[in-house]
């Protein structure tokens, strides 16, 4: 741009040629010949695979066509079965972790000696914390899963994703799950 151009022409009127030091290039300067011949003894320089870094086979113009309109939606793998029943496991299990250590607080504590020291009580009642969490984190997982697996079925079935998907979703999962528990 002209202004530069004058504001350098101006510092450099002003400081001579320190300026001129100050700004020159680190690398020696080589005119085209001179690089051209430098870049001789390297055979790949000169190769239009080198130029242009396709390295791959070439795509023929359907795939190249293909590659140029595909876009990754994330809506779409999201909206996928097996991404849902991961998410409904994921979710699940870090709810239950929450939950089963709530609930392990919230239980009367058994077996406490109560002429031990408060240090010696809290570990005792909290001696189980780590089984309660996990084992209500599996369960929780369990239900994200069977529930993610059988709305996604009938949403696919209905061919429509609505409210009475998760109402068939949780009746069909409170069914398996209390199958699985046996006659009571």
């Amino acid at each position: 741009s002209p202004p530069l151009l004058q504001s350098l022409a101006v510092l450099n009127s002003c400081l001579g040629a320190s300026l001129e030091i100050m700004w020159r290039p680190s690398w020696p300067r080589c005119s085209a010949l001179a690089c051209e011949e430098r870049a001789d003894g390297n055979p790949y320089v000169h190769s239009e695979r080198y130029r242009t870094l396709n390295y791959g086979q070439k795509l023929t113009a359907e795939e190249l066509e293909f590659m140029r309109n595909i876009s990754l939606n994330p809506q779409l793998v999201i909206d996928g079965c097996t991404a849902r029943a991961t998410m409904g496991v994921v979710g699940g299990s870090l709810m239950g972790l929450v939950m089963g250590g709530f609930f392990h607080t919230m239980q009367p504590p058994t077996d406490i000696d109560t002429t031990q020291s408060t240090m010696t009580q809290i570990k005792q009642s909290y001696k189980g914390f780590g089984q309660a969490c996990i084992r209500m984190s599996r369960n929780f997982a369990k239900v994200g899963a069977v529930y993610a697996g059988v709305e996604c079925f009938f949403e696919r079935e209905r061919g429509t994703r609505d409210v009475p998907n998760a109402v068939y979703a949780g009746c069909v999962t409170g069914g398996i799950l209390a199958f699985q528990g046996g006659p009571s």
